[in-house]
């Protein structure tokens, strides 16, 4: 397989989600300070696995534009939601707002990179076997 232009993107998210990703849960959940503890290579190497089976899921995604937003967007709802808990306004009904328009955010996220993968890579591989059989019989 080789690597095209517009896997650029895809070799980006695989470098950086995990980074971004990993700092997000020690910062969400307090711990970044359990150095020497085997914790923060555990989450780190699952958070890569998941980075890389994004990445690897970017090349079929045909609508950039909305992941995009979308994803810009969440990551928005994120940092709002830091500045409140440091701010100690994390009890709020604006932090629970941010919290849940977070969540659909990452699930509107997963149902475009879905949807793309199963258009772009899953159907055309079953209307091509479907095409073989149907010559061989």
């Amino acid at each position: 397989m080789r690597f095209k232009r517009s896997d650029l993107g895809a070799i980006a998210i695989a470098a950086l989600f995990p980074a971004v990703l990993s700092y997000i849960v020690f910062v969400g959940w307090g711990l970044q300070h359990h150095e020497g503890t085997p914790l923060l290579g555990i989450v780190s190497s699952n958070l890569a696995i998941g980075g890389g089976i994004v990445a690897y899921l970017m090349r079929y995604v045909t609508h950039r534009r909305t992941f995009g937003i979308i994803a810009a967007l969440l990551g928005l709802c994120f940092l709002g939601v830091v500045e409140m808990q440091y701010a100690g306004a994390d009890h709020g009904w604006a932090a629970t707002t941010l919290k849940w328009l977070g969540v659909v955010l990452f699930l509107a996220l997963n149902a475009v990179l879905l949807w793309d993968v199963l258009a772009v890579a899953v159907n055309p591989y079953f209307v091509r076997r479907d095409e073989r059989h149907g010559a061989g019989s």
